[in-house]
């Protein structure tokens, strides 16, 4: 059996922190397992063709994708709505999704993963859980030491799966933490308003933003 897993970010290789996930996923899956993992990027809208194919012929799959602002990327809407429902023919197909997100509270996650959990029955597949991670935008400018950090709890879930070939909802659950915040961390977060201001000025600079980030260039 062969693992599919595509990539949905609209970013490349290079800036996006989906792949550096999947990358990090998927490391941790091929010493468990003699199956065949290939990753594939929906950015690429020029390999769609085939990617259908490959939806087609295969049957485990995972779609891995950013969560921008509560919503899944619209790339990917768009591709599945390309796709034909599989066959009842042959062996069930098996579609699971790993979520990541700036936010750190898993319950900024939980209407997403609510919405995954029905998609896919769309496509006549059987769903095999969603793995859920907020806090993950620091990702890319972190020290790399630090990303490696990061990373590792997908590492030791790929190496879960290998084996499981699901995403266990409890396991999921202490995977995400934390649900929420605490009552403390939630008026520090408060009372640390004005530095964060700060803080994300000079991060804003440092990409090369010139403009006020409370600037507002479409209000009339």
């Amino acid at each position: 059996m062969k693992l599919i897993i595509f990539s949905c970010s609209p970013r490349t290789e290079e800036k996006s922190n989906t792949a550096a996930i999947v990358d990090a996923f998927k490391n941790g899956c091929m010493p468990e397992t003699k199956d065949e993992i290939d990753v594939y990027f929906l950015y690429k809208r020029s390999d769609w063709d085939k990617y259908r194919r490959i939806f087609k012929e295969n049957s485990e799959f995972i779609f891995a994708m950013p969560l921008f602002v509560e919503c899944i990327p619209g790339l990917l809407m768009e591709f599945l709505e390309s796709l034909e429902p599989k066959s009842d023919a042959g062996t069930k197909t098996r579609m699971g999704f790993i979520v990541n997100s700036g936010f750190e509270e898993a319950c900024q996650l939980r209407t997403c993963e609510k919405y995954l959990e029905t998609l896919p029955a769309y496509f006549n597949c059987e769903y095999s859980g969603t793995l859920i991670k907020g806090g993950m935008f620091a990702l890319a400018i972190v020290p790399e030491k630090k990303k490696a950090k990061m990373l590792l709890p997908f590492y030791e879930m790929g190496k879960t799966y290998a084996k499981e070939r699901l995403f266990d909802k409890s396991k999921v659950t202490k995977f995400a933490a934390p649900e929420r915040y605490s009552l403390f961390f939630r008026i520090l977060i408060i009372i640390l308003t004005p530095l964060n201001k700060i803080a994300w000025g000079v991060l804003s600079k440092k990409f090369g933003v010139t403009e006020r980030l409370d600037k507002r260039p479409y209000e009339i």
